[in-house]
């Protein structure tokens, strides 16, 4: 069992350390292509083509893999006022029902976002010329990721206790 601990553990540090390097990069072009387009518009008169849809695939990119990470390290948004009001099992109890529900939501991203990748093959994206596939690939990228952050969240609660 400790060896696939450390298995695992290697493979998520891997995994979620590219997820983080690619969200840095991500934001980094989505800033320096906004600041084009800003640039280009009302300086230049002339807003690149290419700008706007760059940024949404950014954009998309970055906010889906970068929730991925907010569930592996329990930061996401969650409603804590009832928490001092319950006892431990209760807390418990919602804490396993939320993960159940991101656990479906997971899966509804991986298999909606595949079919919804699979039509996007077919229309390109104006201005940038890739088909939209690309940024709808980010939905079952980010379901697989979600799963995986699960794991590693009940991983190091269970190694707490």
């Amino acid at each position: 069992m400790e060896t696939l601990n450390k298995i695992w553990q290697a493979i998520d540090k891997a995994v979620f350390t590219a997820v983080k390097y690619a969200c840095v990069l991500l934001l980094a072009v989505l800033v320096c292509v906004v600041f084009y387009i800003f640039f280009g518009r009302y300086v230049l008169n002339n807003s690149p083509m290419w700008g706007e849809p760059l940024s949404l695939f950014c954009l998309v990119w970055m906010s889906i893999l970068g929730s991925a990470l907010c569930i592996r390290d329990e930061q996401h948004l969650r409603v804590t006022m009832f928490d001092t009001k319950m006892g431990k099992k209760s807390i418990l109890a919602t804490d396993i029902l939320a993960s159940v529900c991101m656990f479906v939501f997971a899966i509804f991203l991986i298999v909606y976002g595949w079919q919804l990748t699979q039509k996007g093959l077919r229309n390109n994206m104006a201005g940038i010329n890739i088909p939209y596939a690309y940024m709808y690939v980010a939905m079952p990228v980010s379901g697989v990721l979600y799963i995986m952050a699960l794991i590693e969240m009940w991983r190091r609660r269970l190694v707490k206790a």
